[in-house]
């Protein structure tokens, strides 16, 4: 044997050894696709023995189903060659995704055709599974997007939906654990379970002891996979109007010591895997993870709310009663100056009545003093120097207009004794409680009181009915009055009409008090109670006076009516029970 010889047998030997140990299907065929030559690894992929797999056509190892695009390829491998995916069949008729590079050659006067073939499931897998990976993760992104759009029932179903997109599912659904983990609640099914498949009804307390094994990752506190659901044993019974189950994936989700939530799908048209269980997994703790912290926010706001409520409430309380306590103090005060003003009022109004008694005595003498110059002659000096005294202190005027001064002074007393006694009227003190009253008695009093605000620039026109006294707190009462009245004098400008009325109807009086002021606009009619609202300039008001007001009244079973009208004044109608069904302890 000569040395090409040689050189082509160990070629030859080569290309044997490389045919046969490839990675990849490696086929010769003729311009038929008759297969004429295959290696070890397509004898292993496609189950054929050797000797049968070279009595095959290519035809018969494709999918039948991509025949069709059969022509189209092999027409470009003749022209330039061509890599493309497609289909193959194994003996035991299952079909798996290849990819081929093929290409013609000639030799020795033949056409040939050298296809080598690589198995890529494991490609399409890893494929298939970025695939999901990204739809996955898209739907964890949307899950995290909708928790603060939808209300809480509406989101499970709509993390539901994703679960049966990913896992291929046709039901799906999500158990809540309560507490005592012996009861289970069923608060979602998805849209699509809801419409096709199951009538369920939702339960708030479904014992698990009763629950089939779809709950048995409860128990075992672990997910939990049943592929031939029908089949299984001690699987228990469904709840009336539960879809039919062929298969099924239950995961729990955990929380600490306990299982919180139970997610299920079911009803794939292959078996489950590990990845639907991870998928399941997934976005069952995602959905508790947002709806635990959705409820934990939505608690935190409820309670700030309720803390600011009583933050206010209380802000209401202190202000009250730092207004209950200064206006206790200027009524303790006012009673403090009317105790000391009326003693000496007193000593001096009485002076003044022993003065008067004393003078009239004096000008009783003084007559009779004048009745005895008539009867002496004109010559005595003496009498003639009283005369000219008299003539020059204005005698005869001192006579008549002292009496007009006593008279002006007394009356000027007896009015600064009313005001001391309105003082004691208005501030009630060591006469505090609830007591019958006359309201007349307190709206007159209070006016005296306030006069000072009123008398420049208002005139007082009184229009009274008849009245029963009423059981109250006369001084509190007192407070509202004064406090109206002071409203109605400063929403006064120049010169205007305060009118008080009163009546009775049932067994409910009324005190109306209308002033031709500037008048309330209709957008702060609703907040003139609030505490601290005022439209007064700074300075003038707290705004106070109409909460204090309206406390008192609420108080007394009472309540307060305004009408307003800008430019034309305010009315403000006051309602009291003559007695009300039940009073308060204490008098705070």
């Amino acid at each position: 044997m000569n040395e090409p010889t040689n050189d082509l047998l160990r070629l030859e030997n080569q290309f044997n050894f490389l045919l046969r140990f490839a990675n990849d299907i490696i086929l010769l065929m003729d311009a038929d696709g008759n297969i004429l030559e295959a290696n070890d690894v397509a004898v292993n992929t496609y189950g054929w023995p050797l000797e049968q797999l070279l009595t095959l056509n290519i035809r018969e190892l494709r999918d039948p189903a991509t025949l069709d695009e059969m022509q189209k390829q092999l027409k470009l491998t003749a022209e330039t060659g061509a890599l493309f995916e497609t289909r193959h069949k194994r003996r035991d008729g299952t079909i798996f995704p290849v990819e081929v590079s093929s290409r013609l050659f000639e030799h020795e006067g033949n056409t040939y055709r050298q296809s080598i073939v690589r198995d890529i499931t494991e490609r399409h897998k890893m494929q298939s599974k970025l695939a999901r990976d990204a739809i996955r993760f898209e739907g964890l992104l949307k899950l995290n997007e909708v928790a603060t759009q939808l209300p809480e029932k509406e989101f499970m179903q709509f993390g539901l939906e994703w679960v049966e997109r990913l896992t291929g599912s046709k039901i799906a659904f999500i158990h809540f654990v309560n507490d005592d983990q012996e009861s289970i609640e069923l608060v979602a099914w998805s849209a699509a379970t809801r419409e096709k498949y199951c009538t369920a009804a939702y339960d708030d307390h479904y014992p698990v002891s009763q629950a089939g094994i779809w709950a048995d990752c409860l128990r075992q506190r672990r997910p939990v996979t049943f592929n031939d659901y029908a089949n299984y044993p001690d699987k228990h019974g469904l709840p009336e109007g539960h879809s039919e189950l062929k298969r099924l994936i239950s995961v729990p989700v955990i929380e600490g010591e306990k299982v919180r939530v139970i997610l299920g799908v079911g009803n794939k048209d292959s078996d489950y895997d590990d990845e639907d269980i991870e998928i399941a997994r997934l976005f069952g703790n995602d959905m508790w993870r947002i709806i635990h912290r959705l409820r934990l926010e939505s608690e935190l706001k409820l309670n700030l709310e309720q803390q600011r409520a009583l933050n206010k409430q209380l802000e209401e309380a202190q202000s009250h009663l730092l207004q209950s306590e200064k206006m206790a103090s200027l009524g303790q005060l006012a009673a403090g100056v009317a105790h000391e003003l009326n003693n000496p009022i007193g000593f001096v109004y009485s002076n003044m009545g022993t003065l008067e008694s004393y003078l009239n005595d004096i000008f009783a003498i003084n007559a009779a003093y004048e009745e005895a110059e008539l009867t002496v002659g004109d010559s005595c000096p003496a009498l003639d120097h009283v005369v000219k005294l008299k003539h020059e202190k204005d005698y005869d005027y001192i006579k008549q207009d002292i009496f007009q001064l006593m008279a002006q002074s007394k009356d000027g007393l007896s009015r600064m004794r009313k005001i001391v006694q309105d003082l004691k009227d208005f501030s009630h003190v060591g006469n505090e409680g609830w007591k019958w009253a006359d309201l007349h008695k307190g709206l007159d009093s209070t006016l005296n009181i306030v006069w000072n605000e009123l008398k420049y620039k208002c005139q007082v026109n009184k229009e009274y009915g008849t009245l029963p006294e009423i059981y109250c707190i006369a001084s509190q009462i007192n407070q509202v009055f004064l406090n109206l009245l002071v409203n109605a004098a400063q929403a006064i400008e120049t010169k205007g009409i305060i009118t008080l009325r009163t009546g009775i109807k049932n067994e409910e009086v009324w005190v109306e008090i209308t002033d031709t002021g500037k008048g309330i606009p209709p957008e702060q009619i609703n907040r003139i109670f609030d505490p601290f609202f005022t439209t007064k300039p700074v300075g003038v008001g707290t705004g106070l006076g109409l909460s204090l007001s309206y406390g008192i009244m609420q108080k007394h079973q009472g309540r307060i009516e305004v009408t307003s009208e800008v430019g034309k004044g305010t009315t403000m109608r006051l309602h009291l029970p003559v007695k009300p069904k039940s009073t308060p302890s204490g008098n705070n």
